[in-house]
């Protein structure tokens, strides 16, 4: 799904988050509402777009308000995970007095094209699934607003199609996709400002792609059936496992790379700061 007008942004445990705590501890991050513009270039720059705007004066108290819920000072580093067989996208935030990310939202997906599996190739209308990071902001989307992931990363360039592996994949409003994460208007907005201010104050946005929740029963028993006789798959889902795996025991996005042949290397002692490009 290809988009015009995207605006692109581009240790260990204890270290990772005394690092976190003196970025929102400096004057461009001071706690604030969601209602209100940061101070940075790139949210100074989305706010000439009316859509953006809009969602700052129809969603900001609402997102305020999840912030609070979660015992999450606003702005803060976030972190998004989707899973496709449930179709739910959840919003993770930082909180620095838990030392760890909680869960602030989900927001059900309104449309979904393919099926379980990567993405390997152009036109598949595959969802992707693995370890990806937001790379850009559409304030102009045909989708009402949306945001860009940067597949192919790494992992994909490797394992999938050398010449044409696809591109253009984003979490967007609407309802229509061929290979995107449509999570409707509303739902949309609220993602949106919540991870503009994030990359606004200098964080990264790790998004991690998942065919389902790994360890219930549910989910194991479809992997099982979707792999059968695929041992390559039944290996890239174990691989995607353990960076699941990985956060949830330590409550922090594990730092990625990835090996020569394609493998997600986890560092779950170091925050995720950065995502293989």
């Amino acid at each position: 799904m290809g988009e015009s007008g995207t605006d692109r942004s581009g240790g260990r445990r204890a270290a990772a988050l005394a690092a976190l705590a003196l970025l929102l501890t400096t004057p461009d991050t001071q706690a604030r509402s969601a209602r209100e513009i940061g101070e940075g270039e790139l949210a100074r720059r989305q706010a000439r777009y009316s859509r953006v705007s809009d969602a700052r004066r129809h969603q900001g108290a609402r997102l305020d308000v999840l912030f609070a819920k979660a015992g999450v000072t606003y702005p803060a580093p976030v972190a998004l995970r989707a899973f496709k067989q449930e179709g739910v996208l959840e919003l993770w935030a930082l909180s620095m007095e838990r030392g760890r990310y909680v869960e602030v939202a989900r927001w059900p997906f309104t449309g979904y094209s393919g099926d379980l599996g990567p993405k390997r190739r152009r036109w598949d209308r595959q969802i992707p699934e693995g370890f990806y990071r937001v790379a850009g902001f559409n304030g102009a989307s045909r989708y009402h607003l949306s945001l860009e992931l940067d597949y192919p990363n790494a992992s994909d360039r490797i394992l999938s199609n050398a010449r044409h592996p696809g591109s253009n994949i984003f979490i967007h409003g609407d309802e229509w996709t061929s290979g995107c994460i449509p999570i409707g208007n509303r739902a949309i907005e609220q993602a949106y400002l919540a991870v503009l201010d994030a990359a606004d104050a200098g964080h990264e946005v790790p998004v991690q792609v998942f065919p389902c929740r790994f360890g219930t029963p549910a989910c194991d028993r479809l992997l099982r059936a979707y792999a059968k006789g695929k041992p390559k798959l039944a290996a890239f889902w174990e691989n995607l496992r353990a960076g699941a795996t990985a956060f949830e025991l330590n409550g922090l996005p594990p730092a990625v790379s990835v090996a020569p042949d394609g493998r997600y290397l986890f560092d779950p002692r170091a925050l995720a700061v950065t995502v293989p490009r």
